[in-house]
C-alpha cells in the first residue's frame, strides 16, 4: 500500500513535469528554435534533478543503516505532505525562487524517502522462500499507482485544477505516512531466521496438540 500510495503522487508529478516546467519558465515553449526550445527543456530536467533528485537518493544511501528504513520512509511521507500542502496552497502566488526551491525539496524528499525505502523493505522484510513473489507484487502495486496517477493527472487537472491535484497527492502522502506507522523495522532484521523460527514453534504447537 505504501508503495501504491507513493507513486500515485510521485509519477503523478514527475511524468507531468510539464506543468513544472512551466511555472519556473523551462517548458521549451520559450525560444526562436527547435534547438533553443530543446536546450531550455533540457536544463529544465537538470535543474530538478540536481537539485533534488540525486541529493535525495545520496541522502538515503548515507544515512539508511543509521536512521533504518522506517525512520526514513516515514520522515520522507511527512515532509512530501508539507511541501505538496505548500505547493499546492500557494501554487498561483509563488515567486520562481521560491517554487523551484520548494519542489526541489519535494524531489528531494521523495528520494530521501518512500522512494528509495520502498525498494528496500520488500527485499528485507519477507524470508527468502516467498521474497521473489512478494518483491513483484509490492512492485506491481507501485506500478499499479503509477499508472492511474499518468492517466487521471491531465484529466483531473483541466477539471478541478493542479492545486487540487496537489491536494489529492497530498492525501496520499499523509495515508502512506500512516501506513508505514504499521510496518515493523527491518534493519538488523533477518526475514529468514524469524520465519524459522515461526515454522519450529508450529510444529511444536502441532506435536503437543
Amino acid at each position: 500500500m505504501c508503495w501504491f500510495l507513493l507513486d500515485i503522487a510521485f509519477y503523478g508529478i514527475n511524468l507531468n513535469q510539464n506543468v513544472v516546467l512551466q511555472q519556473i519558465g523551462f517548458d521549451g515553449h520559450t525560444g526562436s528554435t527547435a534547438w533553443e526550445k530543446l536546450y531550455r527543456l533540457a536544463v529544465g530536467n537538470i535543474i530538478i534533478t540536481a537539485l533534488g533528485f540525486v541529493p535525495g537518493y545520496y541522502a538515503t544511501i548515507l544515512t539508511v543503516e543509521w536512521l533504518g528504513r522506517k525512520k526514513i520512509q516515514l520522515m520522507g511521507f511527512l515532509m512530501e505532505a508539507f511541501f505538496l500542502a505548500i505547493l499546492a496552497g500557494r501554487f498561483h502566488h509563488l515567486s520562481k525562487p521560491a517554487f523551484i526551491v520548494l519542489f526541489a525539496l519535494l524531489q528531494f524528499f521523495f528520494n530521501f524517502g518512500a522512494n528509495s525505502t520502498t525498494y528496500i523493505y520488500p527485499a528485507e522484510v519477507f524470508p527468502t522462500r516467498f521474497k521473489a513473489f512478494a518483491h513483484g507484487t509490492s512492485a506491481a502495486c507501485g506500478k499499479a499507482g503509477a499508472i492511474i496517477s499518468a492517466l487521471v493527472f491531465n484529466t483531473l487537472s483541466k477539471k478541478i485544477g493542479t492545486p487540487a491535484v496537489l491536494w489529492i497527492f497530498f492525501g496520499c502522502s499523509i495515508a502512506g505516512a500512516g501506513f508505514t506507522l504499521l510496518l515493523p523495522e527491518v534493519k538488523m532484521r533477518d526475514a529468514d531466521l524469524l520465519y524459522e523460527e515461526e515454522e519450529k514453534e508450529k510444529r511444536r504447537l502441532q506435536r503437543t496438540s
